[in-house]
């Protein structure tokens, strides 16, 4: 048996131009795949002990500061603080700071807005770096666990999954024989911004203090401030997989798993599950089934229940019921290419009608 172990003396971190960064990613995927393998084995124990581990790691830590400062977007876009960490000299002075869970505490995040493709403008809550970077430490643990956990056909924000996966899982899906001939393109109205915090919380059994602290951090815009009671801040590292965390389920929904955990192929399901199908991007999801009669009449109203549980809702002026001969396309998941691709022939009409 091979013994992994890490270093967590914050004292360690040395110059940023002599890290080895093959040594450090492999450190953290080492314990990322320990952490993946003992969920699969329901081995909750041994999760958490390795999670914690991650946690303290001055591997995970480094990965994290150099995402955050380096590579992700916003690496020139700073918090309610002002600061950036935009030098080696910075980086390596933020690795040696206190980087720990116990007594830490998130700032306020910034709101911004950014435009929208329909004229209308997306709020933005933009962390502070700092808590970026704990954000990022913390994701890189349970991230993991969830892979683990997650729904066959849930594509957005996943490691190795891309809106392309989904698309082609939409095609397949109503292209194969013995598919179904209606689908429920779906949209959910303003789902970062209405997570309910109790819901989230209550799946979330590690780091549990550290997310509610995210979570109820407050906002910051022109200098007010306003606390957060609702959603989780689209401009946070650690906010796709915890929308992913509160969708899960949507396909168990429908009985797409025995009780072992093992798919069941929509057209092998009994009763009303027969046909249905869910594949989800994100907030984007269609949904198939044989009729329109059970998309109305069972489809939404279960539909309807799982989203209330989790303080959201179906945005109406989005969603619509189409048959796949008519033509169309999953609006919201084809929209993030920028290039949506028809899911029912080769069209990509705007047949339906609104819910």
């Amino acid at each position: 048996m091979t013994i992994i172990t890490e270093q967590t003396d914050m004292r360690a971190a040395t110059q940023w131009s002599t890290i080895d960064w093959g040594r450090v990613e492999v450190g953290v995927r080492r314990l990322q795949e320990r952490i993946y393998r003992a969920t699969e084995r329901q081995d909750w124990k041994r999760v958490r002990s390795l999670q914690k581990l991650l946690t303290r790691s001055m591997s995970n830590k480094l990965l994290a500061i150099r995402r955050v400062t380096q590579e992700n977007r916003g690496k020139h876009t700073p918090g309610v603080d002002g600061r950036v960490y935009d030098s080696p000299a910075a980086r390596t002075a933020l690795s040696r700071e206190n980087l720990t869970l116990k007594g830490y505490r998130p700032q306020p995040v910034r709101r911004v807005y950014i435009p929208k493709a329909d004229g209308k403008q997306r709020p933005l809550g933009i962390p502070t770096i700092r808590d970026r970077v704990m954000q990022a430490i913390v994701k890189a643990a349970l991230e993991p666990e969830w892979e683990a956990r997650f729904e066959a056909n849930s594509y957005g924000f996943r490691p190795g999954r891309s809106t392309l996966d989904a698309i082609q899982q939409i095609w397949i899906t109503l292209n194969q024989e013995g598919s179904s001939d209606w689908v429920l393109d779906a949209d959910l109205s303003a789902c970062f911004d209405n997570i309910s915090h109790d819901f989230l919380l209550a799946r979330i059994p590690v780091f549990r203090t550290t997310v509610r602290r995210w979570l109820k951090a407050g906002v910051v815009e022109l200098g007010s401030y306003t606390e957060t009671e609702a959603g989780t801040p689209q401009g946070g590292i650690v906010s796709p997989l915890l929308s992913n965390i509160a969708l899960d389920g949507m396909e168990r929904l429908f009985g797409s798993e025995t009780a072992d955990g093992r798919a069941i192929s929509p057209y092998r399901r009994k009763g009303l599950n027969k046909g249905v199908a869910v594949i989800r991007y994100a907030d984007d999801f269609v949904i198939t089934a044989p009729s329109r009669d059970v998309l109305e009449d069972y489809v939404l109203p279960r539909l309807t229940v799982f989203l209330d549980q989790r303080g959201l809702e179906l945005n109406k002026a989005k969603t619509r019921i189409v048959q796949r001969d008519e033509g169309g396309h999953s609006h919201g998941i084809g929209h993030r290419r920028q290039a949506a691709r028809a899911w029912a022939g080769g069209t990509a009409g705007r047949a339906g009608r609104s819910m």
